[in-house]
């Protein structure tokens, strides 16, 4: 197995009033693994949390993945919260932008 090296992103993202603070998480998710419910292990192991902060709602990614993997799995990530939306197992469509002012922090 490739060696895996730990990564910790951190966004920033204005969330529509009303909108579910985990969405972007499983944005991330179904974009890593293909769904928020997948079976067996992650490819590339995540932990997202997210906690309001100021004006803003601050999204933390804290992954493994092989060196040769990094810059997929990074694109992957800012893809899907660039996308601005998730329509939930509810059928609720959570919609936010990514802060311009806040590049992820590798």
């Amino acid at each position: 197995m490739p060696d895996r090296t730990a990564h910790h992103l951190t966004f920033r993202l204005r969330l529509e009033p009303g909108g579910d603070p985990r969405a972007p998480g499983g944005a991330i998710t179904v974009a890593l693994c293909g769904h928020w419910d997948h079976e067996g292990p992650c490819r590339w192991p995540h932990l997202t949390s997210a906690h309001t902060a100021d004006d803003h709602l601050e999204v933390n990614v804290r992954l493994t993945c092989p060196d040769s993997d990094r810059e997929t799995v990074l694109a992957r990530i800012e893809a899907a919260l660039a996308t601005g939306f998730l329509l939930g197992p509810d059928g609720r469509k959570t919609r936010w932008t990514v802060l311009p002012d806040a590049p992820p922090q590798p």
